[in-house]
């Protein structure tokens, strides 16, 4: 994991962005390469997170983030391209201290529930069609996280 700036004060909440996927399973890397083509571009004071896995240790930086932005891969339906932003919220799973079963909804709920915070919440999720071992993003998964660095970035610039 990385983060793109140093502490920041107390009182200021700035944004969370976090990219998370298999970058040995192709498009399922997706989030992780969106995570670091926009750690030079973010906000100053937006920390950037470039995960293989969502742990419950992230609920803390999501606790004191004003915003947070989960970046993954998903199975795309027939003729889809373009990544699918969509608000979340806190919910929890089925058990959300097992690192290999938690969700953005459940981290969130551990943000509130443990910590206290649970910030405005956003899922951009970018459609892949190849999940075979391999390090190279399909056409489908390059195209949608140029598309996904963009819808970030508009994101981020309404704090």
């Amino acid at each position: 994991m990385t983060t793109t700036t140093g502490p920041e004060p107390v009182a200021q909440r700035c944004a969370l962005v976090i990219g998370y996927g298999n970058t040995l399973r192709s498009d399922d890397g997706a989030g992780p390469f969106v995570a670091r083509a926009l750690e030079a571009r973010v906000p100053a004071g937006t920390r950037v997170l470039d995960a293989h896995q969502l742990t419950p240790e992230m609920a803390i930086a999501i606790s004191a983030a004003a915003r947070v932005i989960f970046v993954d891969a998903v199975d795309a339906a027939p003729h889809e391209s373009a990544p699918r932003v969509s608000r979340l919220e806190p919910q929890p799973g089925a058990d959300p201290l097992n690192p290999h079963a938690s969700d953005p909804g459940s981290l969130l709920w551990l943000a509130k529930t443990l910590f206290g915070g649970a910030p405005e919440a956003w899922l951009v999720a970018i459609p892949g069609v190849e999940f075979g071992f391999g390090e190279e993003l399909s056409p489908v998964a390059a195209r949608a996280s140029a598309d996904a660095i963009v819808q970030v970035e508009a994101l981020l610039a309404r704090i």
